[in-house]
């Protein structure tokens, strides 16, 4: 059910006051804001601050700001990868990687790009162009990464023979489920940010410059962009006076179960595309998605086929809970009551 590109719309969530635009001491490139990490389910920017080693943490619905002294956004994640970009200083054909707060290694050779996360053990292994890597360090040629994916996801496993290792020349990004994303000039958000699914363009977004007062006002800036599991993109623009942060709730392809639990029901644009795409599934994936909503709280699952499908899932843990014992925040029960409406 793929339904193309629905309405874009870049939205302004945030505008930081206490977080600024800042160089270098004795000039030379900006330094702050370097990098972005959003926690969706609760809302929180995290953005590091290369030189005293700090992580910024911005509470989106208070906009409460906490610091604390780390060297890099390892506690989110067991394995952290810096695609190749010579304006973060790592070549632009290799991948720079952390295990675990390690020192960084280097994956020379490769047309960097995430294709796509999968469990391995009790870790992860992350694709890219060219092989994988996982949670404990071990580097797989295109061989063996291709062997493990046919045993693990053989659906997927025939998808990427077709679209997987392919050289692009952009700096990308990719959600979990494989959706290619880029920002054109090697991360300049000032002309065009787009998305390919299967090589097919989704959308082609330009001109978001137009949606910053920043760069409207020809200031000084640095920016960084995170696309999250489901596709949803976030990105700031750091001024020297504020920062300002902005959303794009992920509205084309096929509809991401995982993105739309996130972002819930919304009485606004967002809104639309979910009055659009609800009435056209089907019971299964109604089911489907009702219980993705739940299953980011690490609600336990009895039935067969629904444990299965989420014990893959590299977003969800099984913490042993029932629906009984989660309260929903009111955008993600609106969906709920939604979906059960079309069930019945």
């Amino acid at each position: 059910m793929v339904l193309g590109c629905f309405g874009q719309e870049v939205e302004k969530i945030a505008v930081l006051e206490d977080v600024k635009f800042e160089r270098y001491p004795g000039g030379g490139m900006g330094h702050f804001p370097l990098g972005i990490y959003f926690d969706e389910m609760d809302k929180l920017l995290v953005v590091q601050d290369p030189l005293p080693g700090t992580i910024v943490t911005i509470n989106l619905e208070n906009k409460a700001i906490s610091k604390e002294e780390k060297p890099s956004f390892s506690e989110h994640a067991p394995l952290l990868l810096i695609l190749g970009n010579d304006y973060w200083g790592v070549y632009s054909d290799s991948i720079e990687y952390s295990i675990n707060n390690t020192p960084s290694k280097y994956i020379s050779d490769t047309n960097p790009g995430i294709s796509f996360i999968l469990k391995k053990d009790s870790g992860y292994i992350v694709y890219f162009l060219g092989g994988a890597i996982d949670s404990n360090g071990r580097i797989y040629s295109e061989e063996e990464a291709m062997t493990y994916l046919k045993q693990y996801d053989p659906e997927k496993y025939e998808q990427s023979k077709k679209n997987h290792y392919k050289k692009h020349d952009t700096l990308q990004q990719y959600d979990i489920q494989g959706y290619r994303y880029f920002s054109e000039d090697y991360g300049s958000l000032g002309n065009v940010l787009g998305c390919y699914f299967n090589d097919d363009n989704i959308f082609y977004l330009k001109n978001l410059n137009s949606y910053s007062e920043i760069r409207k006002s020809g200031q000084d800036y640095s920016f960084s962009w995170y696309v999250g599991y489901g596709g949803n993109i976030y990105y700031y623009i750091a001024g020297e006076e504020y920062t300002e942060v902005f959303r794009i709730r992920r509205t084309w392809g096929d509809p991401d179960f995982y993105a739309m639990a996130i972002n819930g029901y919304t009485d606004d644009e967002y809104g639309k595309y979910v009055n659009e795409v609800l009435p056209k599934m089907s019971k299964a994936d109604l089911r489907l998605l009702r219980n993705t909503i739940f299953a980011l709280y690490g609600v336990h699952f009895k039935s067969a086929d629904l444990s299965k499908y989420f014990d893959k899932q590299v977003w969800y843990t099984d913490d042993g809970k029932t629906s009984a014992d989660v309260t929903l925040p009111a955008h993600r029960q609106k969906l709920v009551e939604m979906i059960q409406k079309l069930e019945k």
